[in-house]
């Protein structure tokens, strides 16, 4: 810079003495007049020239150095960015490489400047590198790829590579100023996730099990194909919106699941069962997802979704199969207890009846050759009143008259010996009930009699109603007395009375629900299926 200033003022200063000769060569007059005023002119002027020159020089001086400034912060941007910085002559050779680039297991900066980029691309992604310099070059667009860079004597590595063209000033050169970025982790972690996707995948498929996603702010649904599949929703149909969804629910778990939805927010896991009608068919299923908070603030819940019918199908038969072996175990019961009394009432009445029998005919021709009448008619009485009780209780352990007359007299014959008693009874059975398989008369039988028995011995009342009454799907019993009731919770008695459990024990034989009413005395209500 400072020479130049020099060559500028020896250049003013030539053409200053120039004009002085020019005007030296005038007339003598001329030069005597003006002679003293040009030449302080002139003085003046080399004066203003010189300082004007200085101050250019000053201001060239601070140019510089404020360039040079620049250049340098330039420079350390350029060698501590954390990313390779290249830039490629028009040709493909570099010209620059900053210290990241020079790092990045290529050579060093003295064994790489003026080769070609090209040859240290992996030969499988050469055509993806001309491609992304071709936009560059003939479209003038910024350019992205990601490729192999595999240098002599070490191994491969991906490489992020984003790139531009300039055009440099003066010349009208273009180059390529490209950014280099090692994606090799980041490549490396897309495969390990692409592999867990892939056997997450396959698990899911294999135990019938799809993904959702939710995002709450928006209420967006994403499904994947195989949950479509359950959904029965075709996978060729966009995904659909939480209120189509919520169609497809059945109304008796659509309370449950908006309670689930409204609480999402303040909730971290979802496990839910509820049932759908899909297109197809009705179905039951499993929800189970868990919230992840998204770095936009936003809460996105994602899960798992499985189709439970036929499992839930197997349960059900599994527990209709105990429930069914547990009644076969109380019918086995009831029936060896039945038989049981049976056998007993048949050896009473072959047995003891019939020895009562003797003895009364015995007596009775006694009675007849002796004069103790009083004797003989109290043993009479007595032994009428011993029959009379064995009849009973003969009667009590296995009603013959239901095998004999059916269902309505027998129990009118129970009512009847409970009317001897002192207590009144009002009944009003169905005809068809005779109609009844053997096995249902004698269960409803025991349950009326026991029902009585217990009005007659805990309520207090005089009095009863018994009514049966049959349709073509259900048999319902009720009996209801007017007496005080139960003095604890319906609960209890059930627990502590051996009788009432006994009821209830036959009621569950016949797939039947019994319904206790404690108000004005005490009524059952029992119900169950006409089989």
């Amino acid at each position: 810079m400072r020479k130049q200033g020099a060559v500028n003022k020896d250049f003013i200063l030539n053409a200053l003495r120039k004009k002085a000769e020019s005007l030296l060569g005038r007339e003598n007059a001329d030069h005597h007049i003006h002679e003293e005023n040009e030449v302080s002119i002139l003085l003046n002027e080399l004066e203003v020239y010189e300082l004007e020159l200085e101050m250019q020089n000053d201001e060239l001086k601070s140019s510089h150095y404020a360039l040079e400034i620049e250049r340098l912060k330039f420079a350390s941007l350029f060698n501590a960015a954390p990313i390779g910085y290249l830039i490629l002559s028009s040709n493909g050779q570099i010209a620059e490489i900053n210290e990241v680039g020079e790092n990045m297991r290529l050579n060093g900066a003295g064994d790489i400047i003026g080769k070609n980029l090209s040859s240290f691309i992996s030969p499988f992604d050469r055509n993806e590198f001309y491609a992304f310099i071709n936009r560059m070059q003939k479209l003038h667009l910024k350019a992205h790829c990601e490729l192999r860079i595999h240098p002599k004597g070490a191994p491969a590595f991906f490489a992020q590579l984003d790139g531009s063209t300039v055009t440099t000033p003066g010349s009208g050169k273009r180059n390529f100023y490209i950014t280099i970025t090692d994606i090799t982790k980041l490549k490396s972690s897309e495969q390990k996730l692409l592999e867990t996707t892939e056997r997450l995948s396959q698990t899911l498929q294999a135990s019938h099990t799809g993904t959702w996603r939710v995002k709450m702010n928006d209420g967006t649904v994403f499904l994947d194909n195989y949950t479509k599949e359950i959904l029965d929703l075709s996978e060729d149909k966009s995904q659909p919106t939480l209120k189509e969804l919520f169609a497809l629910v059945l109304e008796s778990d659509r309370k449950k699941l908006v309670t689930i939805v409204n609480k999402l927010r303040n909730t971290q896991e979802v496990d839910v069962e509820v049932g759908l009608q899909t297109a197809v068919t009705k179905k039951i299923i499993l929800i189970k997802g868990k919230a992840i908070n998204q770095l936009d603030g936003s809460t996105l819940f994602t899960g798992i979704v499985s189709d439970i019918s036929e499992r839930k199908q197997l349960l059900e038969k599994e527990q209709e199969y105990e429930r069914n072996q547990h009644r076969l175990l109380r019918r086995a019961a009831i029936e060896a207890q039945e038989k049981e009394r049976y056998k007993i009432s048949a050896s009473l009445h072959d047995s003891v009846c019939q020895i009562l029998y003797g003895i009364r005919f015995k007596l009775n021709h006694l009675q007849k050759n002796e004069a103790t009448e009083t004797s003989f008619s109290n043993i009479n009485q007595l032994l009428d009143l011993a029959i009379k009780e064995l009849r009973t209780i003969s009667g009590e352990l296995s009603p013959s008259i239901l095998k004999d007359f059916g269902f309505t007299s027998g129990i009118k014959d129970m009512i009847q010996h409970l009317e001897n008693a002192g207590f009144k009874v009002y009944s009003k059975i169905d005809r068809q009930a005779d109609n009844l398989s053997a096995e249902t008369q004698l269960y409803i039988f025991r349950i009326i009699q026991e029902l009585l028995n217990n009005s007659i011995k805990h309520s207090g009342a005089s009095q009863a109603n018994v009514t049966v009454k049959i349709d073509k799907t259900q048999i319902i019993i009720i009996v209801k007395d007017e007496g005080n009731g139960f003095q604890t919770s319906i609960d209890q008695a059930l627990k502590e009375g051996s009788g009432l459990r006994a009821i209830k024990n036959r009621v569950s034989l016949l797939k039947g629900h019994l319904e206790i009413s404690n108000d004005q005395g005490a009524t059952f209500t029992i119900s169950f299926p006409n089989e």
